[in-house]
């Protein structure tokens, strides 16, 4: 047995970093539902900063990761908000079918441009630690329909 046995099967880290506080404006590389993650099923926006008030740098690359089996109400509410704001959109038009869509191969919403304030805030079930939560809206150029 060898060193690489089974590199053929392996995929690389995409990893990127994760969205700090302040005002931003991203552009959507990808959104993706990646099979198989060691922590379950998540949700995963692959961003570009265009414009931001905090620690990215434009150009930057980011990733916003929403964990569905872990925490399936709360990961569905943020998808269903990301979503809505990157199509100018209310929540309440977002459905299964959009947000499958969203993350299929042809990658329609690649190129949509999302405003974000981010901001930190204690944890509910520990407030020494914190959390960057995120609130979306339609970026001013952002144009499609889902």
């Amino acid at each position: 047995m060898g060193l690489f046995d089974g590199i053929e099967n392996a995929s690389s880290s995409q990893g990127g970093q994760y969205i700090k506080p302040g005002q931003h404006v991203f552009e959507i590389n990808a959104l993706k539902m990646p099979p198989n993650l060691r922590n379950g099923a998540c949700f995963i926006a692959e961003l570009t900063v265009i414009a931001s008030t905090g620690e990215h740098g434009v150009g930057d690359s980011v990733s916003w990761v929403r964990n569905i089996s872990k925490h399936k109400e709360m990961a569905l509410g943020d998808i269903k908000a990301f979503l809505a704001a990157c199509v100018g959109c209310k929540e309440e038009d977002v459905d299964a079918a959009g947000a499958e869509a969203a993350v299929s191969e042809a990658q329609p919403m690649a190129g949509i441009k999302v405003a974000c304030e981010a901001f930190d805030k204690p944890m509910q079930k520990d407030p020494t630690k914190m959390f960057t939560h995120t609130r979306w809206s339609q970026h001013k150029t952002a144009t499609a329909t889902a």
